[in-house]
């Protein structure tokens, strides 16, 4: 049984696209005949590190020594973990056979040096923007550019110390690539489970009304509620509909922005037709919001895939989607929705008015959306990356043989 040894900083009980993508990683390579051990950052209030848990899902935690920040309850990276690292894979029947880490944080780079010094194959997998972290800094004309460029050109650096670098999307990589990493890299879909996220099979017009959504059509976002996340130019989209047609906007998610946004709806007059519905982890509730809903609409530029859109398209939903990041892989113009410029609140707001007053190519891009979505299967996902690991760890023991 190969031990898999997966690290990341961003890991539940923190919530994000990188802890999802993180969990399921676990969940079904652990499905897959693994044997599963995620390195994580120990969660506030734990007084003895490191600290073994046993998932559900069959799959082990080992938590380590951590420190938080006061931005995000839940977030927190490692910090000085290396012997504890050291002395828990050193124990007999804990041997490692090959690494995974999942972002260049702490927890990640301790994981590095240990997969480094012990000559083991190494992956590292690309899940973040450094523009998801400049966004604030937008205004200062330049600045933000030049942090975006360094923060790439460090990340690739940091990269190219791998033996592999796997990615959601080939516009992943090509961030990478175009700012030197030079490894063998891999684009394999984050993917989502097709037969979970199905669309819901309910009588549409009660399912709206047991929500307290009343209106003929719904747009919807789910995810985050952050201000990277651009939301407020969905909000604001919105807003030019507003009175116009029999419609109302669902935002599923929480976050650090839901103030702003819910001050943005009651200055543009719209919080009587905005609906707030918190954060939503039980996935049937999810789906019944989806299945409610007849457009999806996501504004954020900081996309290395997305999650939560493939989720709306799994239910059947256009997507409309900024021209930016790698959602236009996934947001496809003339077959499943289509596109609009960063910070473009007018054109949404024309593309949705375009959708409601064509129910025929409603219809359509519906359809589109569960067609472009059989290739995310997250049972092909994992197949792809069993491969990946084998090829890797084969590759890495010829190498050390020749």
């Amino acid at each position: 049984m190969i031990h898999l040894v997966i690290a990341s900083d961003l890991f539940k009980p923190s919530i994000g696209g990188t802890e999802t993508v993180t969990d399921n990683m676990a969940i079904n390579l652990t499905r897959a005949g693994y044997r599963v051990t995620v390195v994580a950052p120990a969660i506030k209030g734990t007084k003895k590190t490191p600290k073994l848990e046993k998932d559900p899902a069959g799959y082990s935690i080992l938590r380590v020594h951590s420190y938080g920040l006061p931005i995000q309850k839940n977030l927190r990276f490692g910090s000085r973990a290396y012997k504890q690292v050291v002395n828990y894979f050193s124990r007999p029947g804990n041997k490692v056979d090959i690494v995974h880490v999942n972002n260049p944080f702490p927890t990640s780079r301790t994981l590095m040096k240990y997969a480094r010094v012990n000559d083991l194959p190494l992956v590292i997998g690309s899940h973040l923007m450094p523009e998801s972290f400049t966004f604030s800094l937008r205004w200062a004309d330049g600045f933000a550019e030049s942090l975006n460029r360094m923060g790439w050109r460090y990340i690739a650096g940091l990269y190219n110390k791998a033996d592999m670098v796997v990615a959601p999307t080939k516009t992943a990589l090509k961030y990478l690539t175009d700012n030197g990493l030079k490894v063998p890299t891999r684009a394999i879909s984050n993917g989502i489970d097709l037969r979970l996220n199905a669309p819901l099979k309910a009588n549409r017009q009660q399912l709206k009304e047991d929500l307290g959504l009343s209106s003929q059509y719904v747009l919807v976002y789910a995810g985050r509620l952050a201000v990277e996340k651009r939301i407020d130019v969905v909000v604001t989209a919105f807003s030019m509909l507003y009175g116009k047609y029999d419609i109302e906007l669902l935002l599923i998610g929480d976050g650090n922005a839901r103030k702003r946004l819910e001050k943005q709806c009651k200055r543009l007059k719209i919080l009587d037709r905005v609906k707030f519905t918190g954060f939503v982890q039980d996935i049937t509730s999810k789906k019944k919001y989806l299945a409610a809903s007849d457009i999806f609409a996501i504004a954020s530029p900081v996309e290395l895939q997305s999650i939560v859109t493939m989720e709306a398209m799994a239910a059947g939903l256009p997507v409309l989607a900024v021209n930016a990041g790698a959602l236009p892989e996934l947001a496809q113009n003339g077959l499943n929705g289509a596109t609009f410029s960063d910070g473009d609140a007018v054109g949404l707001s024309r593309l949705i008015g375009d959708l409601v007053h064509d129910p025929v190519k409603l219809k359509q891009y519906k359809k589109g959306s569960l067609e472009i979505i059989k290739g995310h299967d997250i049972i092909k996902t994992w197949h792809m990356y069993s491969q990946m690991y084998k090829d890797v760890i084969a590759t890495h023991s010829k190498h050390n043989n020749s």
